[in-house]
């Protein structure tokens, strides 16, 4: 694949991306430009974790195509289809990077500013994180509204500039062999699930009132989806809450997620 011709590359920056390539410890790394700070993401392996199998044959055993794993395309093809996923939702208005370039080799992103995950990592204001984290909620929830759908959507993929929130990480974007619905409730279990450490020793939990305040504005496409996956493995959701005062914190972790999902469905009137 050569240049994306929308969006080339200039060869300057070009070879300031060969010339760090070599040395970047990670796959996605900071270069300065012309006075800007970009990212460069270049393409990944495939993902081949013993976990990614078990998730693919646990959907497919309870016929439930919200448990697949994201279809990580690799190489060139996974960077210009998450370029297009980051362009599409830069068109209807949502706060995602520009994409400034995109290659065979490598994606070139604006800086969005801050990883919000640090910022609620540091903050010593419990109420301030969960105001934090209610907005990134609610503009997941003007994602899903507006017909589109994250595919990694917990919290370490948003971003935080301009006093507002904004989306990271569309690596998981392409979700083939479901619903709209489903590609939605994947979204909001994902970004509950990944809240649950930030009440970790709270003496006033607060994850169920963000879980019935997202899944209150979310559609009731969505929140049957979810009842339906909860159905279908409720057997398995049973066996996690039982062994959580015993298992380890994944265990836990899952059984009280459940838990705040459970009670905020149950508040929905549909």
């Amino acid at each position: 694949m050569t240049e994306n011709t929308e969006h080339p590359a200039d060869p300057e920056l070009v070879a300031l991306i060969r010339s760090l390539r070599g040395t970047a410890r990670t796959r996605v790394f900071a270069v300065t430009y012309n006075g800007r700070r970009l990212w460069v993401k270049t393409a990944g392996p495939p993902r081949l974790r013993s976990s990614v199998l078990m998730q693919r044959i646990i959907a497919t055993v309870f016929a439930l195509p919200i448990l697949l794993p994201a279809r990580n395309q690799t190489g060139a093809l996974g960077l210009a289809m998450e370029a297009a996923a980051i362009r599409e939702l830069a068109q209807a208005g949502f706060p995602v990077p520009a994409v400034v370039a995109c290659s065979g080799q490598w994606l070139v992103l604006s800086d969005a500013g801050e990883a919000l995950e640090p910022r609620l990592n540091a903050a010593s204001d419990a109420d301030e994180r969960w105001r934090l984290i209610a907005e990134a909620g609610a503009l997941l929830n003007r994602l899903h509204a507006a017909g589109h759908w994250h595919g990694g959507a917990q919290i370490r993929n948003f971003s935080y500039a301009n006093n507002q929130p904004g989306l990271l990480d569309f690596e998981d974007h392409n979700l083939p062999g479901m619903t709209l619905a489903e590609k939605q409730a994947r979204d909001l279990l994902l970004f509950l699930y990944s809240l649950v450490r930030y009440d970790r020793g709270s003496v006033e939990p607060q994850l169920p009132r963000i879980a019935a305040l997202t899944l209150a504005a979310a559609s009731p496409d969505a929140r049957n989806a979810m009842r339906k996956l909860r159905r279908r493995m409720a057997w398995l959701l049973a066996l996690a809450r039982w062994l959580a005062p015993h298992a380890g914190r994944d265990v836990r972790q899952a059984a009280a997620a459940d838990a705040a999902i459970g009670a905020a469905l149950a508040q929905s009137p549909d």
